[in-house]
């Protein structure tokens, strides 16, 4: 039998062990910093990052960032931004890691709190652990090691936003385009584990789009319901759902980076009614689409239209709409070169770190990568330690391990890119 060849690992630089003899000194500090993170709740909606800004803030500072400072549009929801200044100008690499988390969900279903941080069989518990505190953490002291050392050239911004997780109006959407925040490359740390911790790194990720279908119907006394005509809209929306469920399909281009296509997911909000003795006269549900390169807003939208006006023809009855959701209407997808210098920084870091390659692939998910590739950005809209399994959903959790593994890999990535951008 063939054995595989190991993946050849790169020469380590004075200055690279330098800077991981630093991540080696601050380990326990840096995995208290991400339980701190997690014990400090942000969830979006409502959304009210202040404390865990305030937290990154004075973190950053005790660090030796530079440049520090909080920008907001609104005093509720900051975003922080810090720097490391290297040798020279040279180009400006941004790590970008949002610190908002989803809301925790029904609490009982949680074994430990959401905002418990314990640790157990090596693993860090809590809401926003994968999703992305842990990310967050690993990059902030990946700055704080090249800080320390001084051995990078360039500018390293690390940029933690509000509000990714609910259209990212107030964060990196925010952000994006402002001449203060330009960077040449960006890499995003969202989780891109799966059944296993560092699956891929990711050159492209599906965008998302937003609608809501509305039904209407007969709203009256339910006691007349058989005496008078009358149409209960929530079962023309079950209708509507089950039909939409097994036979709509959009429109999309082929691309082998994302050989699933995009995904439908029907009734990710559901409404009707309006209590017990009064006959439904509305019913609504919400759909995500997860796009592909190549989709546009205009046809998805008339694709849905379309299938909804076939429906019409087929039921007099059915009165149904679909129109966007305000701020979640469409995002587009987001992609860089495969062969852009960040991804080889990336992928050689990860070889070094990890011991193995790790191959390209897509993010099936959106991010904020979307809103730096559209400002000008090279983006790597996905890397990062945790997997989306775990993710936006209770009992949250994350190795310890991979937050160690991810600030070696940050770090040696930014050293490895802003020595070489010139080669992008």
């Amino acid at each position: 039998m063939r054995r595989r060849t190991p993946p050849s690992k790169r020469a380590e630089t004075a200055g690279e062990r330098d800077v991981l003899h630093a991540l080696a000194a601050r380990e326990r500090e840096l995995v208290d910093f991400a339980r701190n993170l997690v014990a400090t709740p942000s969830p979006n909606p409502p959304g009210d990052e202040r404390k865990v800004a305030e937290l990154s803030r004075s973190e950053m500072a005790r660090l030796g960032y530079s440049a520090i400072r909080t920008v907001a549009m609104e005093p509720t929801r900051p975003n922080v931004v810090g720097e490391v200044l290297g040798k020279d100008t040279g180009q400006i690499l941004m790590f970008n890691g949002h610190i908002d988390t989803k809301p925790t969900g029904d609490i009982s279903q949680w074994a430990t709190g959401p905002y418990d941080p314990v640790i157990r069989d090596g693993r860090l518990h809590g809401l926003g652990s994968a999703d992305m505190k842990g990310a967050v953490a690993a990059m902030v002291y990946a700055g704080a090691a090249l800080a320390e050392v001084g051995a990078t050239h360039g500018t390293l911004r690390v940029v933690l936003t509000a509000d990714e997780e609910n259209g990212s109006r107030f964060g990196a959407r925010f952000l994006a385009g402002h001449p203060d925040f330009a960077a040449d490359a960006v890499v995003v740390g969202e989780a891109t584990g799966m059944q296993s911790p560092w699956a891929y790194i990711a050159v492209a990720s599906r965008g998302i789009a937003c609608f809501r279908v509305s039904v209407r119907g007969t709203q009256m006394h339910s006691s007349l319901s058989d005496q008078v005509p009358s149409v209960n809209a929530s079962v023309k929306l079950s209708h509507v759902l089950s039909r939409m469920a097994s036979e709509f399909r959009p429109r999309y281009p082929v691309d082998s980076r994302v050989p699933g296509g995009p995904t439908v997911n029907l009734g990710v909000t559901l409404s009707g009614g309006v209590f017990y003795g009064i006959y439904p006269g509305y019913a609504e549900f919400g759909i995500d689409v997860r796009t592909v390169p190549g989709m546009t807003h205009s046809e998805l939208q008339a694709d849905l239209t379309g299938f909804l006006e076939v429906l019409s023809r087929e039921d007099p009855e059915l009165d149904v709409t679909v129109e966007p959701v305000p701020e979640l209407a469409w995002f587009e997808p987001s992609q860089i070169a495969p062969s852009h210098s960040l991804v080889a920084a990336a992928q050689s870091a990860a070889r070094d770190v990890l011991g193995r390659d790790v191959p390209l692939g897509t993010m099936p998910a959106f991010t904020d990568g979307t809103h730096w590739h559209l400002a000008g950005s090279a983006c790597i809209p996905a890397f990062g330690p945790g997997t989306l399994l775990v993710a936006h959903r209770p009992n949250e959790c994350i190795e310890i391990a991979e937050i160690v593994a991810a600030a070696r890999i940050y770090a040696l990535t930014a050293m490895r890119y802003l020595g070489n951008a010139d080669q992008s």
